[in-house]
């Protein structure tokens, strides 16, 4: 079985003599390696050119993007299986022998396995895939571990550029839906250099991610595509919810500053003693709104101090006249229910929900 791999690259010096190095040390004979550069200026084609004898096909020429790119290697792969390692990341030793035993032993269209995400202090972090039905709402497999057999990618097409980071999953999930064989490998295959495109634009690809898989909802049953669409939100509001946190408390005060001055109330509290009820108090604080005391449903948590401030039950409520903040994840409508059964009548509520599709425009602008 001939596996074709491709590496895609645009000035990438400091990195892909070690990508180059990890696919042709696997001395594998039945490998095609294809490189398609960008029309590199930094000095990546001399790098490459020292290794010519071990390249099969290299283009350097302008292209429209990575997935541009990544197809013009798929239409030039001879080999019956197709990988893409891309320049910042490097194969374990052995990964081609194992994935061609696991091609032909299950007879996979689709075979993926096991990442080590590298940091900027070289410390690895596995990274193992789970259920592959997650590939509904998320990107669960990890794409340089991905290799597809060449007629899938002539049946199914490649990679769509109309997406500027996340098309490897909406390939990945194109797939999926049309019923292709995924097989998982239980060996780490590669290793992915954290800093990357889809690292640094985490905020496109989350947004991305969400629209792609909603536009294959209609391939579920109903009962299915409702659930799948919940979960599909949940995650974008809690990706911008932490977004709003850590890279926009301005906005985040400004919208407590205008419910506040609606609603004539001058006092906030938080429902959840957790980690984002503590994150929230301290953002507040540094802002001089700081949070009265904090209501959760942990009797154990109760008269105790947490970040200086008191946790009591949600009846105490009955006596407070303010904002409150419910920051509890997964639990907010059931909250809203106990708050609605025992709090003071004029209470306003804001869940975390709430914050993060009202201030949704500051976390994806345009």
């Amino acid at each position: 079985m001939k596996i074709s791999i491709i590496t895609v690259c645009l000035n990438s010096k400091e990195s892909i003599e070690q990508t180059i190095q990890s696919v042709i040390s696997q001395k594998d004979e039945s490998v095609e390696y294809i490189i398609i550069d960008g029309n590199s200026t930094d000095g990546t084609l001399k790098i490459i050119e020292q290794y010519k004898e071990a390249i099969d096909i290299l283009v350097s020429e302008p292209d429209e993007g990575i997935y541009d790119a990544m197809n013009k290697g798929i239409s030039l792969a001879t080999g019956e299986v197709i990988g893409i390692i891309n320049s910042d990341d490097w194969y374990e030793q052995g990964a081609l022998d194992n994935v061609r035993k696991c091609f032909q032993k299950y007879n996979a269209e689709v075979v993926y396995g096991k990442l080590n995400l590298i940091d900027e202090k070289k410390e690895a972090e596995l990274f193992i895939p789970s259920d592959i039905n997650k590939l509904r709402y998320i990107m669960e497999i990890p794409h340089p571990t991905v290799f597809i057999k060449k007629s899938i990618y002539n049946e199914f097409g490649g990679f769509s550029t109309k997406y500027n980071i996340a098309s490897d999953y909406e390939l990945m999930l194109r797939l999926y839906v049309h019923g292709v064989k995924f097989v998982f490998l239980d060996e780490v295959v590669a290793n992915f250099r954290l800093g990357g495109i889809s690292h640094q634009n985490a905020q496109r690809c989350v947004y991305e991610t969400a629209s792609i898989a909603k536009n294959y909802l209609s391939y579920y049953s109903s009962s299915e595509r409702e659930n799948i669409e919940s979960i599909i939100n949940h995650n974008f509001r809690t990706f911008c919810f932490r977004q709003l946190l850590n890279i926009y408390p301005d906005a985040l005060f400004d919208y407590i500053e205008r419910r506040c001055k609606e609603r004539q109330k001058k006092a906030v509290s938080i429902f959840g003693a957790g980690k984002w009820g503590m994150e929230m108090y301290r953002l507040l604080s540094s802002a001089g709104m700081v949070p009265s005391f904090f209501i959760d449903n942990n009797k154990e948590l109760w008269d105790r101090a947490a970040d200086e401030i008191k946790v009591y039950p949600a009846n105490s409520l009955k006596s407070f006249d303010g904002i409150l903040l419910i920051l509890v994840k997964g639990f907010s409508k059931e909250i809203l229910q106990q708050v609605e059964e025992m709090a003071h009548p004029t209470l306003v509520c804001i869940t975390w929900e709430e914050l993060a599709d009202e201030l949704e425009d500051n976390v994806f602008p345009g």
